[in-house]
């Protein structure tokens, strides 16, 4: 939520110190990335083939032991990553808390309301990707995540209904995605050794392709709605695709 503040907020007297320590914060996250989708990886699959047949236990298990293996290679590749960047980011935190501090009062506020800022952001996504496919979707989900923290940052939050939306619509692109990714690990460890897996596995990444479909179509026509509400008209950038796209949801 801070970092949504200082990317589009932040003021003049906070902008060096904001992008320095977002700049590391980003080379961080990059590192840390995929371990933490290996573990998110290996979580669902302990859950998932604890309900599942024999043989997919025994295929099941031979995936998790060549997730195990590479979170170990990344994981060390990730140490090595934060460790020489750890000083980096020490520093310009410490010098962007300094520059907070000394900020005037009230120099962070947003102009607007959280979520008038989150919609604004939202639709210019929505935009952008007038329609959504398994080739775009995981893209839409990274250009609306900075509206859902914009959304959950305000002093609305507990009763943000933009928030609330905007959260399920990241929580059902991140359920397919996880599966999808679950699914393309299985074919790179156990390649054609493993077919019922497979198989199981891709039922499941169509399942939850579906969830995520139709939890998007459904948010992002309320959202629409709730945008077109507060501003009397459609943006300029989304008058040739709006009309087509309230009509299908997408």
């Amino acid at each position: 939520m801070l970092e949504a503040m200082l990317r589009d907020h932040a003021p003049v007297s906070l902008q060096k110190p904001a992008k320095a320590w977002l700049r590391q914060l980003k080379q961080v996250r990059r590192a840390a990335g995929p371990v933490r989708d290996l573990d998110v990886h290996r979580k669902l699959l302990e859950q998932w083939v604890a309900h599942e047949s024999s043989p997919l236990q025994e295929q099941a298990a031979r995936l998790d032991g060549w997730l195990k293996g590479r979170r170990k290679h990344l994981g060390a590749r990730m140490q090595k990553q934060v460790g020489k960047r750890r000083q980096a980011l020490d520093e310009r935190q410490s010098a962007l808390w300094a520059a907070l501090d000394s900020a005037p009062a009230g120099a962070m506020r947003v102009p607007r309301s959280t979520d008038a800022v989150a919609l604004e952001q939202f639709m210019h996504a929505a935009d952008t990707m007038p329609l959504l496919d398994a080739e775009n979707l995981h893209d839409f989900r990274k250009a609306t995540k900075k509206a859902r923290y914009v959304a959950e940052s305000g002093p609305e939050e507990q009763n943000s209904g933009v928030a609330k939306a905007l959260k399920r619509v990241q929580d059902a692109i991140g359920d397919w995605h996880d599966w999808l990714c679950l699914s393309q690990e299985a074919d790179a460890a156990l390649g054609k050794d493993a077919t019922e897996l497979a198989s199981s596995l891709e039922h499941e990444v169509e399942q939850r392709f579906t969830v995520a479909m139709h939890t998007t179509k459904v948010m992002r026509g309320r959202l629409s709605g709730e945008w077109i509400a507060s501003h009397g008209k459609r943006p300029a950038t989304a008058v040739s695709t709006g009309e087509r796209r309230l009509a299908s949801g997408f």
